[in-house]
C-alpha cells in the first residue's frame, strides 16, 4: 500500500504534541513558479478584448473601438494574490528515502519523516455544502511547459492545473498535494508576506515515522516513545554502505 510521507526538520517535533502542520500559500513555497501560469502577451490579451467587443456588438451593444484595455499585469497579480489569500498546500511525497529531500527538508538528516495512511478519512476529498470550504488530494504533474491561460472561446477552462503543475526539475520529489481553503485552518499566526495557517493532521493517520540519520539521541528517544505509545512503526535511517541511497532499520 502506498504511504504519503512528510519530511520535517527537528523543530517540527512539536507536531507530535499538537498535531499541527502548516498548509503553505504558493508565495511561500520554495519554487518561485508555484501556481503561476504562463503570462499572456499584451497582443494575446488585446485580441481577446477585441473578440469580446465584436461579440457584444453582434448582440446589439455599441462597438467602442476606443475602449480602455485593462492592465494585464494588474489582473494577473490580483489573481495570484487572491490565490495566496485563499489556498494553502500541504506537500507530501510517495518516497521516504530520497537523499535530496532528507537534506533539504530535514536540516541535513537531523529531522524526521512521517508516513501517513492515504486511506485515512483525513486524506479524502471534502467540499462543504455551502461550497466555501474544500480539501482536495492530487498528485503533482511534472511538465516542461507552464500552464497556459485559455484565451480562445470554447477552450476548456483552467481548473486545478496551476496548483499541481511543476517543472520536471522537481520530478524527483514524487509530490502529492493536499490543497485546502485556508478558512479550514485550526490556528493562524500573523506573519509577512502572508499569515501562517496551521491545520490539525490527526496522529491516528500516522502509519510510521523514520528518524533522520543525523538526528540527536534525545529527539530520537522522543519519537521512539511517541511511536510506542501510539502503536506506530519506528525506523531509523542510515547511509547505505553500497549505494547513493538511504536505508532504514
Amino acid at each position: 500500500m502506498n504511504i504519503y510521507y512528510k519530511y520535517l526538520p527537528p523543530e517540527r517535533l512539536s507536531y507530535l504534541d499538537d498535531e499541527l502542520l502548516r498548509y503553505t500559500q504558493p508565495i511561500d513555497l520554495n519554487d518561485p513558479f508555484e501556481c503561476l501560469p504562463k503570462k499572456p502577451s499584451e497582443k494575446e490579451f488585446k485580441d481577446v478584448i477585441k473578440k469580446v467587443s465584436e461579440l457584444l456588438h453582434k448582440k446589439g451593444f455599441p462597438l467602442n473601438e476606443n475602449a480602455e484595455i485593462l492592465e494585464l499585469e494588474k489582473i494577473y497579480n490580483e489573481a495570484y494574490q487572491n490565490v495566496n489569500n485563499d489556498i494553502g498546500i500541504l506537500s507530501l511525497t510517495k518516497n521516504w528515502n530520497n537523499t535530496l529531500m532528507w537534506s533539504h527538508y530535514t536540516n541535513s538528516h537531523k529531522g524526521f519523516c512521517i508516513g501517513f495512511d492515504p486511506k485515512d478519512e483525513y486524506f479524502q476529498n471534502f467540499l462543504s455544502s455551502d461550497l466555501k470550504k474544500s480539501k482536495l488530494i492530487m498528485e503533482v504533474v511534472y511538465s516542461d511547459k507552464r500552464v497556459e491561460i485559455p484565451l480562445e472561446f470554447g477552450k476548456k477552462k483552467l481548473e486545478f492545473e496551476p496548483f499541481i503543475t511543476k517543472s520536471t526539475d522537481w520530478k524527483y520529489e514524487e509530490e502529492v498535494r493536499v490543497i485546502s481553503t485556508l478558512n479550514m485552518s485550526d490556528k493562524k499566526i500573523n506573519s509577512n508576506p502572508v499569515d501562517i495557517h496551521l491545520f490539525k493532521v490527526p496522529h491516528k493517520s500516522i502509519k510510521e515515522i523514520v528518524a533522520g540519520a543525523n538526528m540527536d539521541k534525545e529527539n530520537e528517544d522522543l519519537i521512539k516513545d511517541f511511536c510506542t505509545k501510539n502503536k506506530i512503526e519506528f525506523y531509523k535511517s542510515k547511509i547505505s554502505d553500497e549505494q547513493f541511497n538511504m536505508e532504514r532499520k
